[in-house]
């Protein structure tokens, strides 16, 4: 891919299309209404009619693709015209665009609750760790990263902390897959979300941590 290239805007476009084309085409299989949310259990609770679902998805898919695209222009640093940042739009798109037509194969056919929620979960972390796979060599930004008050004052805390915390979402987003799959219910949601959690907030206090470190060693 390079960066800001044709080819990677029509494989980003067609990722952003592809839930709303199988919607187009499994349109008659659906029920009036979609469910859009499960208990703990992994019983559907709340539902919204398939016209507003389409409406909703096409909406949020025109406006991540347009977020993603112009981020780099309005950025002060001007870090985010790199062939990295371009990989990492990719992987967003095709994810959430997976996400997306997943609720909408659920919604074709049904099936048990744990499928359901646990593949939803699945998704979720594997992208976590597709970004974070990007996540450990992007440069300092406004918008993009693991920003903290420490990370953006300091470079190398910055470069550190994404590196750690980069591998730390790899790993964390490929052992939230499988456990979203494989652990049963009740239990799915809390112990995927408590480990997404702790991926998100061990790297701020890396970071912390990793400041005063720093500052320590510059007085001494």
């Amino acid at each position: 891919m390079k960066t800001n290239s044709t080819s990677t805007e029509i494989l980003i476009i067609a990722s952003m299309l592809a839930p709303l084309a199988y919607l187009a085409l499994v349109w008659n299989q659906l029920p009036a209404e979609i469910a859009t949310h499960y208990d703990l259990n992994g019983n559907p609770n709340d539902w919204v009619p398939r016209q507003t679902a389409a409406i909703c998805i096409g909406s949020l898919s025109a406006l991540l693709y347009v977020v993603l695209r112009f981020m780099p222009a309005i950025d002060p640093k001007g870090q985010l015209q790199t062939l990295n940042y371009q990989k990492l739009r990719f992987v967003i798109t095709l994810f959430f665009a997976a996400i997306m037509g997943w609720v909408f194969y659920m919604a074709s056919h049904p099936a048990d609750g744990k499928l359901s929620t646990g593949m939803l979960l699945a998704l979720v972390g594997l992208l976590l760790a597709g970004m974070g796979n990007y996540m450990t060599t992007i440069k300092p930004n406004w918008f993009v990263g693991i920003r903290t008050r420490w990370t953006l004052q300091s470079e190398s805390v910055w470069r550190k902390t994404h590196r750690m915390g980069g591998r730390l979402m790899v790993v964390g987003g490929l052992l939230s897959a499988i456990l979203a799959l494989v652990v049963p219910m009740p239990y799915t949601i809390g112990v995927v979300v408590s480990l997404l959690l702790a991926v998100a907030i061990i790297p701020v206090i890396y970071s912390y941590v990793y400041f005063r470190q720093e500052k320590a060693h510059q007085l001494n």
